[in-house]
């Protein structure tokens, strides 16, 4: 650019780019590298502007984990759309690793790995696919036993990436990256009889449990506030609760899947609707039956649609996106040559492109 333009002109137009270009911008010259890996910039990218945003399906072959990834269109042309597997550094792979979750564009994963004398160790990794960068957390010998339940969010105000664990009597604990330590709070905590069931949702600043209290009967959502901290508990009607259900992220929103297990309905898609301290419920739409196989619902698309996973959980027959109004399905066809091999319990990650991580 001249450099008759003002420099904060310049600023703002660099904003603007994609997250390919700025890799590339770069290189241009120096003061423009001190600027986008600055965190300042790191943390301002993309607040104002929509970010491309991806599918990730993560697969297993030979003795690593693989990580495909599609443009997810608003059209849901990411069928035909889909970008080049992604790969873990070697550091940061193992057969042992899984997805913790995904936030603001990073994921969490965790991994256990053997060392030879230092016994079994575990590994928390910070993952942002768009620029290719993870951060490993190797976790200190005391803590590596008392880290029960652990789950990743990002804090939307500060972009600071967030381990939090969780242990059965409710001793918490926060590990957030800028200052590479654990602390514990101990603020307003929810009761001990409270337990948390292994599905949680990560929306823009919310994680949310599907929980029960051993003292009382019925369920309801525990959350916890990526950046004040807190926790809350969130009743839910008796309307989902009488049947089997599941939640999941559609967007940056909490939703329930309701199970009918009709003949024609698989399950009802129910949305939680914020209204300051009150909560409202809504029905989306029905999720057809697919075939008499099982299905599982494992994400959305962002236009809405779902996507599932039929046949055994070991053994699944692929992935569907199927069209609630017009119960038009497609199967989601992978690009490289015998993908159906590695298959082995289908999972589905949306994010969208960020830099965070550029500054570390």
């Amino acid at each position: 650019m001249s450099d008759h333009i003002p420099f904060d002109i310049q600023t703002e137009i660099i904003k603007k780019l994609d997250v390919k270009s700025l890799i590339r911008f770069r290189s241009v010259s120096k003061t423009w590298k001190s600027l986008i890996n600055s965190p300042k910039f790191v943390a301002s990218y993309g607040i104002d502007q929509i970010q491309m945003r991806h599918i990730l399906v993560p697969y297993y072959k030979e003795s690593t984990f693989m990580y495909t990834s599609f443009v997810d269109h608003d059209d849901d042309t990411f069928l035909f759309d889909q970008t080049n597997v992604h790969v873990l550094p070697r550091e940061h792979n193992s057969y042992r690793c899984r997805i913790l979750g995904s936030s603001h564009g990073l994921f969490g994963l965790v991994y256990d790995h053997t060392d030879l004398y230092d016994g079994v160790k575990k590994m928390y990794v910070i993952w942002n696919p768009s620029i290719r960068k993870s951060i490993g957390i190797d976790v200190p010998k005391p803590l590596r036993y008392s880290l029960d339940k652990v789950y990743f969010g990002v804090c939307p105000v500060t972009r600071d990436p967030k381990l939090v664990t969780i242990t059965r009597n409710w001793i918490v604990q926060i590990y957030t990256l800028s200052s590479g330590k654990w602390r514990k709070i101990s603020n307003k905590l929810p009761r001990g009889t409270i337990e948390l069931h292994p599905d949680y949702v990560v929306t823009d600043r919310i994680m949310y449990w599907d929980a029960t209290d051993s003292t009382k009967n019925g369920r309801f959502i525990v959350s916890f506030d990526l950046t004040s901290e807190e926790f809350a508990l969130i009743d839910i009607p008796n309307y989902i609760t009488n049947h089997k259900y599941k939640i999941l992220k559609l967007r940056d929103t909490l939703v329930f899947l309701k199970y009918l297990k009709t003949t024609k309905v698989d399950c009802e898609v129910w949305m939680m609707i914020n209204n300051g301290v009150s909560k409202t419920f809504k029905m989306l739409y029905n999720i057809m039956t697919l075939n008499p196989l099982p299905n599982r619902v494992k994400g959305f698309t962002n236009s809405g649609t779902p996507i599932i996973e039929t046949g055994k959980d070991f053994a699944p027959d692929g992935l569907y996106v199927i069209e609630p109004n017009s119960e038009r399905v497609t199967k989601i066809r992978f690009e490289e040559e015998g993908y159906g091999h590695y298959l082995c319990g289908l999972n589905v990650y949306t994010y969208h492109e960020t830099i965070l991580l550029f500054d570390r």
